[in-house]
């Protein structure tokens, strides 16, 4: 479809050209524009053609940029696209009904895996897209494997037609298209054997791989009528780790260390950290960037009359433990822990990230000079929780301000947004 113009900047080509809002632009140099890619692609040259469509007219337009003046046309919003699998594992679909809403959409779009990093599984790409990507050089892209035993990875995204993965993988590698891959493991589907499978053959020098992330399955108590699957337990948590071992590539979750009561690896084990968002190395980095801003922020806390209460999920509640010991050995009694059980999405969700707002006003008793400190990680960008609270409410319902801290540990800052109750 034709990239509908949202906005025109001022003093720019598209404004002096007499481009509006609402146009729709067809093509730039013949070729066609159909999103925000193929307007920055093609509008690289210094010459340019634009052929638009305004109220049923088709308009032709032709200058040659001067490389100081901007283009100047804002597209609007994307249509994401959405998910055309039916994963036996989806998180979606174990989703509560009063949730933030966009964690209800599916998406699946190769478009925002290059741009933002959001893991795909390529099943609902044509070869127009696969030829877009080659032609764009739209690496890396983040791609969801969960099995390369073709049959299997249908078996469990329970796509309805025949799809190699490691076809169209090889074939965007031999063109120079990376990738960052990720396997969730799922007990009794794809692990051990075809772990150990899949691992091998994501590792061919053929493929251009540069990550694998191995993830466990996550499982809310909302699984009504849905596949029966298990979590990952302790003893398949170190199967997994140790599996892993033989190929450099494989990086695990930090869930899995944890689960299997095994230290973090270094720095060096995450390389750039590419994968941070999917679980891998927000640990190291986050206990890296406390060492680092340590005494900075127990010089911050020391300032405050105030204690503190580190809110934690159960699965990071020893590591919060351990920042909390380190902060009360300077500051004697200057901050505690309080461990919050997910009720909201049930018991076997651990991490932070996903706790609920009502989880925490229901199971936390704070004192008269205590501050709560939250992740930024429990919050989207508009400052919302996973149960639609917005930051400033919660802060209202507990009547007091929030210390909130980077889940990376890189800044932190009170949101005041209601006085102490004393």
């Amino acid at each position: 479809m034709p990239l509908k113009i949202d906005f025109v900047q001022p003093e720019s080509w598209a404004e002096k050209l007499g481009i509006l809002p609402q146009d729709l632009l067809l093509t730039i140099n013949e070729q066609p524009i159909n999103d925000f890619l193929d307007l920055q692609f093609y509008a690289a040259d210094q010459k340019l053609k634009l052929q638009l469509l305004r109220a049923g007219e088709i308009l032709q337009l032709e200058f040659e940029q001067d490389w100081q003046t901007p283009l100047g046309i804002e597209p609007a919003p994307l249509k994401c696209r959405l998910c055309a699998n039916n994963c036996v594992f989806c998180f979606v679909d174990q989703m509560r009904p009063d949730i933030r809403h966009s964690l209800y959409i599916k998406d699946d779009d190769y478009r925002l895996s290059f741009v933002f990093g959001n893991f795909i599984t390529m099943t609902n790409l044509t070869e127009s897209d696969f030829d877009k990507i080659i032609e764009q050089q739209l690496s890396p892209l983040y791609v969801s494997v969960q099995a390369t035993n073709p049959l299997l990875r249908q078996k469990l995204l329970r796509h309805k037609h025949d799809f190699d993965l490691l076809e169209k993988l090889q074939k965007l590698s031999q063109a120079g298209i990376e990738f960052h891959t990720q396997i969730v493991v799922i007990p009794g589907w794809n692990d051990q054997a075809e772990l150990q499978r899949s691992l091998r053959e994501l590792s061919d020098p053929k493929l251009n791989v540069l990550s694998i992330g191995i993830v466990p399955i996550g499982l809310t108590k909302y699984r009504e009528n849905l596949t029966p699957l298990r979590n990952v337990n302790a003893a398949e948590a170190k199967q997994v780790l140790d599996l892993a071992e033989a190929y450099p590539k494989a990086l695990c979750s930090d869930e899995f260390f944890l689960l299997a009561n095994r230290e973090v690896p270094p720095e060096e084990y995450y390389g750039s950290f590419d994968q941070l968002e999917n679980g891998i190395g927000m640990v190291r980095l986050f206990w890296e960037n406390w060492q680092e801003n340590r005494d900075e922020f127990i010089e911050y806390l020391q300032q405050k009359s105030e204690k503190f209460v580190l809110i934690s999920g159960e699965l990071s509640e020893s590591i919060i433990r351990q920042l909390s010991q380190v902060i009360n050995q300077i500051l004697p009694d200057k901050t505690r822990v309080a461990v919050i059980k997910n009720n909201f999405l049930g018991p076997t969700v651990t991490v932070t990230g996903l706790l609920a707002a009502r989880d925490i006003l229901e199971q936390t008793s704070l004192g008269k000079d205590e501050i709560p400190i939250l992740s930024r990680g429990m919050f989207n960008d508009d400052l919302l929780s996973i149960d639609n609270l917005s930051l400033s409410e919660l802060s209202q319902e507990i009547g007091r301000a929030i210390l909130l801290i980077d889940e990376e540990f890189a800044n932190w800052q009170i949101k005041a947004c209601a006085p102490l109750a004393h």
